[in-house]
């Protein structure tokens, strides 16, 4: 791909043996050179050192007819080698590289059978997906930019049909995908995308406040986000995407999103979350800083426990994601470990303690939710959800998979979700930006779908055997 060659950028492709223990990650993957913030020392007019920053070149400019078309991935910056390794296990012939920290492109190629369209390519280790962009470039300025997407004739007569109040505009930029709280360019792109909004307000209903709720909450770059309850169907979410590039060059992604499976509270592309990356910093003192893992697969999963839930935590200690269940849901938590929780958890009233093994734990009656951070070997947690899926003993859970070594274990993936969904319970694996060397599993039970569609999930090929 010849503009990733430049010298300002690193490229991964795709080489045999990627992604194995060997890949390098984090800083060392992108320096220097990189599209991380190049610092170069020079001297302002004051004559003290200032910084600059290099910014990657553009891609090729994709014609309307012609293409290309490519489809990006978000991740957990440090994991690009996992999803590239898990998209290559899809389909080995496609052409992969990661230009950016937190992110996959894909050329545009057929992957499917029976699918072209990237949006139903739902990999465990991607945040969110831009499937099939259509990469403009402006006229070095704001409103160029948004009036070249808004005059994209082949992106915008998909929303001719779309009901009111269905758009959701999302701005973003590569420096996302590291988790920044202000990465380069990205007022720019904010301003790119509200520029775009106030355009398309004029032409189609999709951009604008629904009738039946005219009131609007913010979304996370400040753009107007109409809430999954606002239209009649959450299947009418359309997403906007907006990645600027370069200060005039964007990658535009427009996608219907759909419900995944039964669980049709949780869409995708996900239409809540720019780059798929939930805000779940608590300000108060937590016990541990893996509450963020849960708070990610509730936000991920678009529900939480009631007040009149019972949760089951199973190894809780020190008490992360009993505080973080108490704070965000004031359900009542049943916690579970040999060591006991945080002294202020151990007095409270919506909390019981059980002092013992979490693995032998059963509840006497079904409960609403269970929910496990255990460190087990993924079998010992294969064995548990059977335990607790064959008897049904909770309607929705949330556990994590850790593996073993530096790489993720395809094989322990599938044998946990096919254990869950023996069982009759929905389940989907995720890699949150808060998981390491492990996934997450988001379980349920008893779910009505509204309009289920064929969405391709990564765990449902034959991955090959592993050691691990």
């Amino acid at each position: 791909i010849g503009w990733f060659s430049s010298p300002l950028m690193a490229t991964r492709s795709y080489q045999k043996g990627e992604g194995s223990n060997s890949a390098k990650r984090g800083r060392q993957r992108f320096k220097p050179g990189g599209p991380v913030k190049q610092k170069t020392h020079r001297k302002n007019e004051h004559n003290k050192p200032t910084t600059e920053t290099a910014l990657p070149p553009p891609p090729p400019i994709t014609n309307a007819d012609d293409g290309p078309f490519p489809s990006y991935f978000t991740c957990r910056h440090t994991y690009e080698d996992s999803l590239i390794e898990e998209l290559k296990l899809l389909a080995p012939d496609i052409t992969l590289s990661s230009p950016f920290p937190g992110c996959v492109r894909m050329e545009e190629t057929q992957i499917l059978d029976d699918q072209s369209d990237h949006q139903w390519i739902d990999p465990v280790y991607a945040l969110q997906s831009l499937p099939n962009c259509h990469v403009m470039q402006g006229q070095n300025s704001i409103k160029s930019i948004a009036k070249a997407i808004a005059e994209n004739s082949t992106l915008m007569k998909q929303l001719q049909t779309a009901p009111r109040g269905s758009l959701r505009i999302h701005a973003l930029v590569p420096g996302v995908g590291k988790g920044q709280r202000d990465p380069i360019l990205m007022r720019r792109s904010q301003l790119v995308a509200e520029t775009l909004r106030d355009i398309l307000r004029k032409s189609y209903r999709a951009c604008r406040r629904p009738s039946t709720n005219p009131e609007t909450s913010l979304s996370q770059n400040g753009l107007e986000q109409i809430p999954l309850d606002s239209v009649q169907n959450s299947d009418n979410t359309w997403l906007l995407q907006i990645m600027l590039l370069s200060p005039d060059v964007a990658a535009v992604s427009l996608a219907h999103c759909r419900s995944m499976g039964e669980l049709d509270t949780c869409l995708w592309p996900n239409p809540d979350y720019i780059a798929g990356i939930a805000k779940v910093d608590i300000d108060s003192k937590m016990p541990s800083s893996a509450y963020r893992k849960l708070l990610e697969a509730l936000a991920c999963m678009q529900t939480k426990p009631k007040p009149s839930d019972v949760v089951v935590d199973l190894g809780a200690s020190p008490g992360g994601w009993t505080q973080a269940l108490l704070l965000h849901c004031q359900c009542q938590v049943v916690a579970v470990d040999r060591s006991p929780l945080d002294s202020g958890l151990m007095q409270h009233n919506n909390v019981q303690f059980i002092s013992g093994d979490a693995f032998n734990y059963r509840p006497s009656s079904p409960v609403d939710w269970m929910v496990s951070d255990l460190i087990a070997y993924p079998e010992r947690v294969a064995e548990l959800l059977d335990a607790w899926c064959g008897q049904r003993l909770a309607h929705t859970m949330v556990v994590t998979v850790k593996f073993q070594g530096d790489s993720p274990s395809w094989k322990d993936v599938e044998v946990a979700l096919h254990i869950a969904q023996s069982h009759g319970y929905w389940a989907r694996a995720k890699h949150f930006f808060n998981n390491k060397n492990e996934v997450t599993l988001l379980i349920k039970s008893d779910a009505t779908p509204r309009n289920p569609v064929a969405i391709k999930s990564f765990y449902e090929v034959s991955w090959p055997k592993s050691d691990s």
